[in-house]
């Protein structure tokens, strides 16, 4: 395990969406798959600070990012991350590295000391986002972690039918949220499949409970609980002992 911060916003035990919008990768004690909505499918990560699944809206994005802006249009910029601007009659052009640019309105171009000046006063973001980077006719590569600090700019994009989440456009390329149980398992390998659709962290668990109709993970101090495959249970029982 890694001790790093990761991106996430929090789920309330309503289902509602809390305040918090990041998590230790220490202490995720499993991740199972869920269903917020109708076409959406995600991660969920059970941790021992509270529950989280990843970003799936520009809004949440930008609660979770708050030294961006939007500038122009729908693009969430990364103050941080700009090179140059040029400006003229039609507002502004935010130049990255690599000459890639997003627009400036002619509102903010007039306020834009201002906003510099406030994201100045923030902190410098250190975490870091499960995602999987967008390759060729936008396949997905496997699961990773990537430092937030390297974006430029988010937007949304559309991997498939009326499934829209953020894309990541970075430093080093393409990149949007984590989504699928495999993403998971390539980005943390250490976590266990104890049943089908479910991945543990076995250094969270207490013990396991056998019973005729099945055995029972128990994490330390904690009210979380997963079932264990009868087939998962002999290599499980081998790694926490």
């Amino acid at each position: 395990m890694n001790d790093q911060l990761i991106i996430g916003i929090q789920v309330q035990s309503d289902g509602s969406y809390g305040p918090r919008f990041s998590f230790s990768e220490n202490d995720i004690m499993g991740i199972e798959m869920w269903k917020p909505s109708k076409n959406y499918n995600v991660p969920f990560f059970y941790t021992r600070t509270g529950n989280f699944t990843v970003l799936t809206t520009l809004s949440a994005c930008e609660l979770a990012f708050p030294n961006y802006k939007f500038l122009d249009g729908s693009n969430l910029v990364n103050i941080d991350n700009i090179d140059r601007v040029l400006t003229g009659s039609y507002g502004g052009i935010a130049y990255f590295k690599d000459d890639i640019h997003t627009g400036i309105n002619q509102k903010n171009i007039k306020v834009w000391n201002d906003i510099v000046d406030e994201v100045k006063r923030l902190k410098k973001d250190r975490r870091q986002i499960f995602g999987v980077a967008i390759v060729e006719n936008g396949q997905l590569s496997s699961g990773e972690f990537f430092p937030a600090s390297e974006i430029y700019y988010i937007d949304m994009w559309e991997p498939k039918a009326n499934y829209y989440v953020p894309r990541f456009h970075t430093s080093k390329g393409l990149f949007t949220v984590g989504l699928t149980y495999k993403a998971c398992a390539e980005a943390m390998p250490y976590l266990y499949p104890a049943h089908n659709g479910n991945l543990v962290n076995p250094y969270w668990i207490e013990r396991i409970d056998e019973q005729i109709f099945g055995s029972t993970a128990i994490f330390k101090e904690s009210d979380y609980r997963v079932t264990v495959a009868r087939s998962k249970l002999k290599a499980l029982k081998g790694i926490i002992n």
